[in-house]
């Protein structure tokens, strides 16, 4: 009496292999064009968004802020406020409290020469530029930790008065 055994190289085995060989390759095909979309469309990335809203003295306040980032990337945010005729006096940029705490802090540019806050804002004072532009820069990584996004606001304040308001919203992508 005859038995088949199957050898190790046999036609059922090679046909797994085939199959197992090319999941294999749609799957590194598939990481592969996530990768290189990447360098595209930057869909892993960071991407911000730029706002500018006209103030009730004259002035305009533009912020560029991360419209959607991932943890532990640096963002681009940033403040302008041009002023026609220049600054008298100090400036002052106030942030929602609640998102400007979800970021690592590297620098300011330039440093504020006042900083005050409650339990909504921090409020940052500025001395006045030459010439009536005026941009600041935060320097910051979102945390490692976050996995959801935020509302922030941005208010361009002379003393107890809100002269100009952005709002806007940073996503998170895991």
């Amino acid at each position: 009496m005859l038995v088949h055994v199957e050898r190790e190289d046999g036609p059922k085995v090679r046909r797994r292999r085939r199959i197992l060989y090319g999941v294999t390759t749609a799957v590194l095909a598939g990481l592969l064009l996530v990768a290189v979309s990447d360098v595209f469309t930057d869909s892993l990335g960071v991407d911000s968004a730029t706002v500018t809203v006209r103030a009730v003295d004259g002035s305009t306040l533009t912020v560029e802020h991360p419209s959607t980032t991932r943890p532990a990337l640096a963002s681009p945010f940033s403040v302008e406020v041009v002023r026609p005729g220049g600054f008298d006096g100090p400036i002052e940029i106030a942030v929602s409290r609640p998102w400007i705490e979800v970021w690592d802090e590297n620098g300011f540019y330039p440093t504020p020469s006042g900083e005050t806050g409650d339990a909504d804002w921090v409020v940052w004072e500025f001395d006045p530029p030459d010439g009536d532009r005026f941009r600041f820069f935060y320097d910051a990584r979102l945390e490692p930790a976050r996995q959801w996004g935020i509302d922030g606001a941005v208010e361009l304040r002379d003393g107890a008065a809100t002269l100009a308001r952005v709002d806007f919203r940073t996503n998170v992508r895991p």
